[in-house]
């Protein structure tokens, strides 16, 4: 007996791969099935990531099993691919897991009676997918292969429509995994070697489990609060197969809500210090670091040379919010002493809010922006409210409760045609509350996004210096922007203008309007000519397409912020100081800017300026006569950004996509003085 399991995880990829990581939720389900399941004969589980690839299996061969993950970003085309599964032999039988499941009951039943492709969904929200998928599996093969066996009684962890009855049918839950070595790697199985090859960026699961209890996190339900972990030698046999294999430049993810709290990521840490000395990888790891032990992540992030950033998730600095949202946040004096370690460290640092939470203004959400911003943080995000299924605040009470007004979007870059039907991911976002207008929703949006243009990560960090030592705040910087936006350069003002018409026609009252503008709309959407995530599409088109007008802007606007407090020393040196921007950045088209090599005279040494880390005041840089600086770019830079192009584009979806992987030094190019240049060459 031969039993064929199709396991996909799949990804849109016709604008821009919009999952960049390996497949590592469907490998898990398969080697933990060939590990456990009793099997009297052949049990032959493949995974699958494209849609085209998993579409050409079908076509050559139907599956006994089809099993598809659900995901905010993937629900649609799962389901698409069950249709045509079902299309194809209608004996397939159709499973689908992942967080994207509704908490209450009566939603669940609600949820699965809508998708009558779907014939057994695993119970969520759940981390334990393995034993549920295992159990289906063994009741598959124990009752001779038919859905109608599987169904005689309910299966632990899975629910269904009963096809005969129409009953609704609840499995028991799974017991959680404590050990997860259990799950055997995927990574030694060799289930993940095709992808080392791509662009994707290999990630493992560290730990299972939070102990938060943000409401707007579908990672907060109380059975997932006890955490659980992988043994440090399993991590290490994963790490070491995946650096002998990789390319440098390709990122490393980690699956984990809280990496650097606990005492074992410091064993991690030490680990990954020794595979950068030894393999050169990797450069940069992108996870989400703890809500708190801030010394002890900066410490983890000192062992692995600044390629962690770490991440302050604060979603609010509103203690009324954060009292609505369950959620406790360090102190601000704490978070601020934090800020001041990392940067004299060299390294990174991310703040997270989320916009129209329930009792946040527009005026407390501002305030929290500029504590980040006072604080030191040079990465903020704003990000929209989306109602998660499986997300406590998703719920019909929380919404009622804090009066939660929403509107339904496309999810930016995921959409495609892969089977003749187009595919069209939506997502339900809150746009007001009583606390919170729509138009104050819009106008913190084009805040964000020229604080994402200019200020993220230190894009235009000499700049901002620059009006600090003349006293303006960096808030207060971009605030002056904003104010300025009608006299902008015109492709600038271009940029802003479509953003907020953009952000507008995005929205609809319910997911029936939405697709249907979309499906009107498709050939748009697919070219990236409208849609996507605009605040990405945005500030990728302000700062590499419209890089030239958008430091005319920001020269405009310091020039305003400082210009009483000028005198003719200072209006030199803010020359001086665009001069050394229009020189070192990168911009598209990138094979134009790749080659060139900017040369201007000057008569202050911003580069050294910069190096000092702003510790003296510019006119302490002044060179007594003018000189003249050269720029070269670093051959790894170079391969770096040409590898992330070949992979996701070179249009603003795509650079959205792998700039989220590279630090904003990343896209300069190097100065050296003229003398040094003729030495070099």
């Amino acid at each position: 007996m031969r039993t064929l399991i199709y396991l996909g995880d799949l990804g849109h990829n016709q604008l821009t791969i919009s999952s960049d990581v390996y497949p590592l939720g469907v490998g898990n389900l398969a080697t933990y099935a060939q590990a456990y399941v009793r099997h009297p004969g052949q049990l032959d589980i493949r995974i699958f990531k494209e849609p085209e690839d998993l579409k050409r299996a079908i076509d050559g061969e139907a599956p006994d099993i089809l099993g598809l993950s659900s995901y905010s970003w993937n629900h649609y085309l799962s389901l698409e691919f069950a249709r045509y599964a079902k299309a194809k032999t209608p004996a397939t039988i159709t499973m689908m897991g992942g967080p994207n499941f509704p908490l209450a009951l009566p939603e669940q039943e609600s949820w699965m009676r809508g998708m009558p492709e779907i014939d057994i969904g695993v119970r969520g929200p759940t981390y334990e997918g393995e034993r549920a998928f295992r159990n289906i599996v063994q009741r598959y093969v124990d009752t001779g292969g038919s859905l109608e066996g599987i169904q005689e009684e309910a299966v632990p962890g899975n629910l269904w429509i009963d096809r005969r009855t129409s009953e609704f049918v609840v499995g028991a839950p799974v017991e959680r995994i404590t050990d997860l070595d259990e799950i055997p790697s995927p990574y030694l199985a060799g289930l993940m070697d095709p992808y080392f090859a791509t662009g994707y960026l290999p990630m493992m699961a560290i730990a299972r489990g939070c102990p938060f209890s943000c409401s707007f996190c579908n990672s907060s339900v109380q059975s997932n609060s006890k955490i659980y972990r992988h043994s440090l030698e399993n991590l290490k046999a994963d790490l070491i197969y995946t650096a002998e294999r990789i390319r440098p430049e390709v990122a490393l993810t980690f699956a984990d809500d809280n990496f650097g709290m606990y005492d074992f990521d410091e064993e991690v840490a030490d680990f990954i210090a020794h595979l950068q000395d030894r393999y050169g990888w990797p450069r940069y790891i992108r996870t989400t670091t703890g809500k708190n032990r801030g010394e002890r992540i900066i410490g983890i992030m000192r062992k692995i040379r600044a390629a962690l950033p770490m991440t302050a998730a604060v979603q609010s600095m509103n203690p009324v919010v954060l009292k609505n949202i369950e959620r406790s946040n360090i102190k601000l004096e704490t978070y601020t002493q934090i800020q001041t370690e990392v940067r004299a460290q060299g390294m990174q640092s991310y703040g997270e809010m989320i916009l129209c939470l329930p009792g946040e203004s527009k005026q407390s959400f501002l305030k929290g922006i500029r504590d980040l911003m006072d604080a030191g943080v040079k990465r903020i995000s704003a990000h929209q409210f989306m109602l998660l299924h499986g997300a406590p605040l998703s719920t019909q009470e929380s919404r009622a409760k804090f009066g939660l007004k929403t509107m339904v979007r496309v999810v930016a870059r995921n959409i495609g045609d892969y089977t003749g039907e187009p595919v069209i991911e939506t997502e339900e976002m809150v746009t007001s509350t009583p606390t919170f207008s729509f138009e104050d929703y819009l106008d913190v949006r084009v805040f964000h996004l020229l604080l994402t243009i200019f200020y993220y990560e230190g894009n235009f960090e000499e700049a901002f210096e620059f009006a600090h030592q003349q006293g303006v705040s960096a808030f207060d910087l971009v605030t002056q922007m904003q104010s300025m936006l009608e006299a902008a350069p015109a492709a600038f003002r271009k940029v802003i203008d479509n953003f907020v018409a953009e952000s507008r026609e995005e929205l609809f009252p319910s997911r029936e309007e939405c697709v249907a503008w979309a499906r009107e709309h498709f050939a748009g959407l697919v070219s990236g000519e409208i849609g996507g995530n605009l605040l990405s599409k945005y500030s990728m088109l302000g700062r590499f397409y419209a890089a030239a007008e958008a430091l005319d802007f920001l020269r405009d606007a310091l020039a305003a912020a400082t210009g009483a407090k000028l005198d003719a020393a200072g209006a030199e040196q803010l020359e001086a100081v665009m001069a050394y921007l229009r020189g070192v950045m990168l911009y598209a088209p990138f094979a134009k800017s790749l080659a060139a090599a900017p040369v201007w005279s000057s008569r202050y040494d911003i580069e050294a300026w910069s190096n000092d880390k702003y510790s003296k005041p510019l006119s302490a840089y002044h060179l007594g006569e003018a000189r003249r600086f050269q720029t070269v770019l670093d051959e790894k830079r170079k391969a770096v950004i040409e590898n992330r192009i070949r992979t996701f584009g070179e249009h603003p979806a795509g650079l959205g996509k792998f700039t989220r992987t590279m630090f904003a030094r990343d896209f300069r190019r190097t100065v050296i003085s003229v003398a040094a240049a003729s030495l070099a060459s």
